[in-house]
């Protein structure tokens, strides 16, 4: 049967290959087809039905997607502020000045949305500035009424920013909005609901009340960036998500206290030959295990957890003797079955690769003997891990904690043996309505984590211990390097190995170094402008996106990961102008690279007309201002003209067409090859006569997909197809790559649908 499920899991995984869902007659005509060559040709009947699982598995993921894709919002409700009705889902993430609602939506406009399969399309909503006088923010279980402009579900997307769309994908989130009022309809809240309402009165009590809250409810809105900042630094981060090392926890507490109760009731033995432990032991266990994952509001993750263990514990209770590998493909079939959007998750791939590893190791390494054998094996299981899943840590979290093990081993059992039993028999004792007692067991569960708060900061601090995944080296290169030394090779082959990694490596970088290529990248960066210039392992910066008053910016967001990821550093950069789409970043670029030499908007030297210089390939020039200015107003707007190969780029930031006849006036040199539209495509910029004097084969608009100022505006679109000039759109298909070489240039979006599975197609 494994070998069967093997080839559905292959199909389902093909299905998430597929630009776009298999439709269903494809599917039922295919699937028909295998049954009559199984039915006719019985000396083929294996193979047919290997590839008949295949087809099941691709009707699974397809049939998951179709299904996703059919429950979506019309495109004509976005980018207007519409009356919708919501039933609350989830608990209100609550900040200073802003609320964030996920629910179900049930009414559209005053309308019933037409009935689905399985449920309504899911929404999430953003209330900035609630009113002061709301009594409580919505609560899950009850439904309210929102006036809510709503917004397609996109994020940005570029090389080594995290993307947004596919997290919204594996949510089942159809569609993003802002608030403008609502108010309560109907509904009381839910259990779990009113159990946070209850934690929350006592909030300034605890130090630790975010991690509290976290490993209790499974909600972690609590939790300060500076907490969260410090567990993942220190390779903790997995603690305080709700996952199978906790419900195996709980579990596994209920098996050995069912077991002590069992043998105290036992005593003779026609007691035990009429009462089995291990099968009421069991029920229990996975009852416990349920109640906890709902306690988490069966979250995806602990509901992913939850499949798992349940898998596991059927074997233990039906004595199943199947090998672990074996129990774990049926557990990660389940979870299939449970979470179609699995594979889209990088909490899947860790926890199955946690899991296997453990198994690896049980399978090829010895049992540990001796004195302190439970230390030294929980310090080898540790360190394995770390190393095992250190491509996929580089990949999703940027960088690898290198005293992970270390602080793992210190922290797993003061979670596991202390904090989290001590924080559920707090809950426990509060649903009974005995808060001081419940306050009392509160404290006592967070004695140890404010004792080693001061040591976890302090590693987290320290820029050592934590390895950015640019000195890590590929995700190709790590493969091979941990896949050398987990196969069973004498010893001197696994140094060999990894000898070939370091000088690959080293080879890789030199030969980036020595690359004289010059690649020019627009970054989606929502409604604003951010462009780099590379140059071997060199950059140049011309903006750096935007930064929101409710903390973050788009250089920690999009700009800083992606020179990660391409292994740059930036030495030049121009800020166009002050206004917050094009500067916002610049104070988190400075403070990563202190030495990068700054243009225009008051950050460093002035840009004004008559400027120029040299940068590798790179001539640049400033055409506008005529004037030294801080570069405040849109027209004085700092325009650049880059030539690289005899190919001519121009970026004329914000101006207007007042701006643009000034350039015109004064003979400015505008001919370019490229033109990055100004002002993000808008009406104001972008007259006929200045495109005219532009001459552009291609012009790229660097704007938001949901921005609420109709860019790029239609009139500006019909003037460059009456040119016929080209229009890339970082708003659809994510990042512009340009490649200039002596040959010419060429343009791609890596991440537009064309290059790229469903799940990345614009939403």
């Amino acid at each position: 049967m494994d070998r069967w499920l093997c080839a559905a899991l292959l199909g389902y995984a093909l299905s998430f290959s597929f630009s776009k869902p298999l439709a269903i007659e494809q599917w039922l005509v295919a699937a028909t087809l295998v049954a009559l060559i199984a039915w006719q040709f019985q000396s083929i009947r294996r193979y047919a039905t290997f590839i008949g699982c295949v087809l099941c598995g691709i009707g699974w993921g397809s049939g998951n997607a179709y299904l996703h894709q059919s429950a979506q919002i019309l495109p004509a409700n976005f980018g207007k502020t519409l009356s919708v009705e919501v039933a609350i889902t989830g608990i209100t993430q609550v900040r200073d000045k802003f609320w964030r609602v996920e629910g179900e939506v049930v009414q559209l406009n005053g309308a019933a949305l037409p009935a689905k399969l399985f449920r309504n399309p899911s929404i999430r909503l953003n209330w900035y500035e609630p009113p002061a006088d709301a009594v409580s923010p919505p609560q899950a279980g009850t439904v309210w009424r929102f006036q809510a402009r709503l917004k397609h579900p996109q994020g940005i997307r570029n090389d080594g920013s995290f993307l947004y769309h596919r997290y919204l994908v594996s949510r089942g989130i159809h569609a993003l909005g802002s608030i403008r009022s609502g108010h309560y309809v109907h509904g009381e809240p839910s259990y779990r609901q009113r159990l946070f309402n209850q934690l929350n009165t006592y909030r300034e009590q605890f130090q630790q009340f975010g991690i509290l809250l976290a490993l209790t409810l499974g909600d972690r809105q609590a939790l300060s960036p500076e907490q969260w900042l410090t567990y993942q630094r220190t390779g903790l981060a997995h603690l305080i998500a709700i996952s199978g090392l906790h419900l195996s926890l709980v579990a596994g507490g209920i098996l050995l206290f069912s077991r002590r109760f069992s043998a105290r009731l036992g005593r003779s033995r026609s007691r035990r030959e009429r009462h089995n432990s291990w099968v009421a032991g069991t029920v229990l266990a996975l009852l416990a295990a349920c109640a906890y994952a709902w306690l988490a509001g069966f979250a995806t993750a602990t509901l992913r957890a939850f499949a798992m263990f349940s898998v596991v514990m059927l074997h233990k209770y039906y004595a199943l003797h199947t090998p672990p590998s074996r129990v774990l493909l049926r557990a990660a079939a389940v979870v299939v079955v449970v979470e179609p959007m699995a594979l889209l998750q990088p909490g899947f791939w860790l926890s199955v690769g946690a899991v296997a590893t453990i198994l690896l190791m049980h399978w090829r390494w010895p049992v540990i003997r001796g004195r302190w054998h439970a230390i030294r094996a929980l310090w080898r299981l540790e360190v394995v891990l770390t190393l095992a899943l250190w491509p996929l840590t580089a990949l999703w979290f940027g960088g690898l904690p290198v005293l992970a093990p270390l602080t793992n081993m210190v922290m797993v059992p003061i979670i596991a043996m202390w904090v989290l039993p001590v924080s559920l028999l707090a809950l426990l004792v509060f649903s009974l309505q005995q808060d001081t007692v419940a306050v009392w067991l509160f404290r006592l569960a967070e004695w140890p984590l404010n004792l080693t708060e001061p040591t976890l900061e302090a590693i987290a601090r320290s820029p050592w211990q934590w390895l950015p995944d640019h000195l890590s080296g590929s995700m190709s290169w790590l493969a091979v390097l941990l896949i050398a030394w987990l196969l069973p090779w004498r010893n001197r082959w696994k140094v060999v190995a990894s000898t070939v990694f370091i000088a690959g490596l080293l080879i890789t970088r030199q030969l980036q170094a020595l690359d004289t290529a010059v690649n020019f990248y627009v970054l989606d960066v929502d409604q604003g402008s951010a462009i780099v210039v590379a140059q071997g392992n060199r950059a140049l910066l011309i903006d750096t996106g935007a930064d929101w008053e409710l903390g973050g910016n788009m250089a920690e967001r999009a700009i800083l990961p992606f020179l990660r990821h391409h292994k740059l550093v930036p030495d030049l950069a121009f800020v166009s102008h002050t206004d917050n789409d094009h500067k916002g970043g610049a104070t988190a670029i400075r403070a990563i690279f202190p030495h990068v030499r700054w243009y225009g908007s008051g950050q460093g030297a002035p840009c004004a007309a008559g400027q120029s210089g040299i940068w590798g390939k790179v001539r640049w020039s400033a055409l506008h201002p005529r004037e030294v200015t801080e570069n405040v107003n849109n027209d004085d707007s700092c325009v650049l003209l880059l030539e690289v190969n005899g190919t001519r780029i121009l970026i004329p930031g914000d101006i207007s067409k007042r701006a643009e006849r000034q350039l015109l006036a004064h003979a400015a040199d505008v001919r370019a090859d490229i033109l990055v539209l100004a002002h993000h495509g808008s009406n104001s910029s972008s007259e006929d006569y200045f495109l005219r004097a532009v001459q552009p084969y291609i012009a790229v608009a660097s704007r938001g997909r949901n921005n609420a100022y109709g860019m790029v505006a239609e009139p500006v679109r019909k003037r460059l197809r009456d040119m016929d000039v080209k229009l890339v759109d970082t708003a659809v298909g994510g990042q512009v790559n340009i490649a200039l070489s002596k040959s010419g240039w060429q343009v791609i979006q890596p991440w537009a649908a064309t290059h790229r599975a469903w799940f990345d197609a614009d939403n």
